[in-house]
């Protein structure tokens, strides 16, 4: 089943709180106009007693007749027509026995309501408002004193439709209106919370992606200057890490597998052509020219397989230990193992060397191995009667050394490849090395947490070294 969407969600409980609060908030202003309506109509009928009240006293102030009871029956045509014309309602004379006396009608009336009249037989004033059947008249009865006396009962009954329309009106007015409102406000939560939510979702099919293995996946919409946009800038960094992680993961097992892919095809070499010699000395033993070749190709393959072995098992050593680094003078260390490197190789070579004295920290016998590995390579793989230039300079923090030779016809592909396992120069004058050698450098450079690099222009190899100095 497929979840909801989190903008739906905190949309529709939005929704029902903004329902529950518009039905609230109506059934207040519908009291409120329901409250405003009937005093509206409590204080008109008071204006209609008072308004009566005078009336019935002027008439007989002005006839000079004395209100009693009487006098007050004999002449309720006359009033209840006088005021029914002057405040258009239906006005009724009652004698104080609740008993109708006359009354003047406007519109219809109910006359089985006389809730009012008897409340009025109990000298109360009463108001009765009759909503039954869209009738919304309001029915009013109070006693008239004289001279502290009941002399009867009058009847006012008002229509108050105009009022209750209105009042209606204002209030379906005011419904529809409120309805708008919810509706729009509902739409701009949706708008709203569907940006904001556009990157969580960005985010949620990015961790899908590198969920499903692709880590190239990068969430673009950074443009939020708060929790969110941190949030995708936190995932992309996380993402580019990962990946990293993984493309050296993968290297490094391509990296072992070929490595000992090689190991396997190099030493099986040597051993082969051991094992052929050895076989071929036990029916050909006695042919001396035959036998001192033997033992000087298995003595040739041994040394070469124990080169090899060694190589290996010092690849193995530098991945493995972590030995104390020391501080030493690497430029002395250079002039050393440069003198001791033109001793053992007796040739036509020249060395050019021009190294500046610096103290660095690292393993000392490593970095001799370092150098030892790049000037056998120099003389091994130098033309006859060619010049090996080594340079050595501090610049700011760093050692920078840089060991040429002119080489042979060494192509680009080389250069990319110098420093894998097994790589050997195709037209190298000597070709006794196992390939190992520059791979020693580089792992032995980046322990000390440095730079190797191979440049080769018009047949000149140079190979550049930068250290950390103290």
């Amino acid at each position: 089943m497929k979840n909801r969407k989190l903008r739906t969600k905190i949309t529709l409980r939005i929704g029902i709180f903004i329902i529950l609060c518009d039905i609230a908030l109506n059934i207040v202003v519908k009291n409120i106009i329901d409250y405003s309506s009937s005093n509206t109509i409590k204080n008109d009928m008071i204006i209609q007693q008072n308004n009566a009240t005078d009336f019935i006293n002027e008439y007989f102030m002005i006839n000079g007749k004395n209100l009693d009871k009487q006098t007050f029956i004999s002449n309720s045509p006359k009033i209840s027509i006088s005021l029914s014309e002057n405040n258009n309602s239906t006005v009724g004379i009652y004698d104080d026995n609740g008993q109708l006396q006359y009354e003047s009608v406007k519109g219809e009336v109910n006359k089985s309501i006389n809730e009012h009249i008897n409340k009025a037989k109990e000298n109360k004033a009463y108001i009765y408002f009759a909503k039954e059947n869209d009738e919304n008249k309001g029915y009013f009865a109070y006693p008239f004193y004289s001279n502290g006396e009941v002399v009867g009962i009058v009847e006012i009954i008002r229509d108050y439709k105009d009022i209750i329309y209105n009042n209606r009106s204002i209030y379906l007015l005011f419904t529809l209106v409120e309805s708008i409102f919810f509706f729009i406000i509902l739409i701009l939560i949706y708008i709203i919370l569907r940006k904001s939510t556009r990157p969580i979702e960005n985010l949620l099919k990015g961790v899908r992606e590198v969920s499903n293995g692709n880590y190239g996946y990068e969430v673009v919409e950074l443009n939020n200057k708060d929790e969110i946009g941190d949030l995708a800038y936190e995932y992309n960094k996380m993402r580019t890490k990962i990946k990293k992680q993984i493309e050296v993961t993968h290297y490094l097992e391509k990296s072992r597998r070929d490595f000992f892919c090689n190991i396997t095809h190099e030493l099986k070499t040597p051993l082969t052509s051991i094992a052929g010699y050895a076989e071929l000395l036990q029916t050909n033993y006695d042919n001396e020219k035959f036998r001192i070749q033997a033992i000087n190709s298995i003595e040739k393959e041994s040394a070469k397989l124990n080169s090899m072995i060694s190589s290996i098992l010092e690849v193995s050593r530098g991945q493995i230990l972590n030995r104390e680094k020391n501080e030493f003078d690497i430029g002395k260390l250079i002039k050393d193992t440069s003198d001791e490197m033109k001793i053992r190789n007796n040739n036509s070579l020249k060395v050019k060397l021009n190294v500046e004295n610096s103290n660095i920290l690292g393993i000392y016998d490593e970095i001799k191995s370092l150098l030892l590995n790049l000037l056998e390579n120099a003389y091994r793989y130098s033309i006859e009667y060619g010049e090996i230039e080594i340079v050595g300079q501090k610049k700011d923090n760093y050692y920078n050394l840089s060991i040429s030779n002119k080489s042979y016809n060494l192509d680009s592909e080389f250069q990319e490849k110098a420093f894998e396992p097994f790589i050997r120069g195709e037209n190298a004058l000597n070709l006794e090395g196992n390939g190992l050698g520059l791979y020693i450098c580089k792992l032995i450079v980046e322990e000390h947490n440095g730079e190797i690099d191979i440049e080769i222009k018009d047949d000149v190899v140079k190979i550049m070294i930068k250290l950390t100095t103290m």
